[in-house]
């Protein structure tokens, strides 16, 4: 025999099931709702900061290489200030850096280095800050900071441009200690380098000759 003998009773308890339990009901769907429409928000959201910070980068980078990067810089800080964990964040401290220094604003170049430094989440973004870092504070004869921006640096066998710079660097300190035979094995090393720029290359061998005489 069923619990309801009629339609009437069933349709009596269902009202008044519903009665009881329908608010209830009603409130955990709309939180599943929100949930789900707010899960769907932030992924599209952080989709679109994502590309937005890319295509940002992409500009900077253009214009770095144009020469024309003043042009852009405040789009750059404007990038670091509001996307700070963005690796692009990171990409744009360094071209930043790169810019003042090349004007010569040495403390505005070492304060975007020390900034990727610290709060950088890639730890190949946070080495090349490290060694730009310290060759800076190696030019200004600041040897003592310079071997403690070096001591964060781990290099391995396949990184032939990081190794170039950081025994360049190590030859700056070891000269500027005095330390003669260091420095010259350092430079040696830094000629030696397949993967050192020429730049550098043609820094070290003056370097050495100076130190033949």
């Amino acid at each position: 025999m069923n619990r309801y003998e009629t339609e009437e009773e069933q349709v009596e308890a269902i009202k008044a099931w519903w009665k009881k339990n329908g608010t209830q009901l009603l409130t955990g769907v709309l939180v599943v709702a929100v949930a789900f429409s707010g899960w769907r928000y932030w992924t599209s959201y952080n989709q679109a900061q994502s590309a937005n910070a890319s295509a940002i980068y992409e500009i900077l980078q253009a214009n770095m290489q144009q020469g024309s990067f003043g042009e852009v810089s405040r789009e750059g800080l404007k990038l670091i200030q509001e996307q700070p964990q963005s690796p692009y964040a990171a990409g744009a401290a360094l071209l930043v850096a790169k810019y003042h220094l090349e004007k010569g604003e040495v403390d505005e170049a070492k304060q975007q280095l020390q900034w990727v430094i610290s709060n950088a989440e890639d730890a190949a973004l946070q080495q090349t800050a490290s060694l730009r870092l310290a060759r800076i504070l190696a030019d200004q004869k600041a040897f003592s900071e310079a071997k403690q921006a070096l001591q964060t640096v781990k290099l391995d066998a396949a990184m032939a441009v990081e190794q170039a710079n950081f025994d360049y660097v190590q030859a700056l300190i070891a000269l500027g200690e005095n330390d003669l035979p260091a420095a010259r094995d350092a430079f040696g090393k830094v000629l030696s380098n397949a993967g050192a720029s020429k730049s550098l290359k043609g820094i070290a061998q003056v370097q050495l000759d100076d130190l033949a005489q």
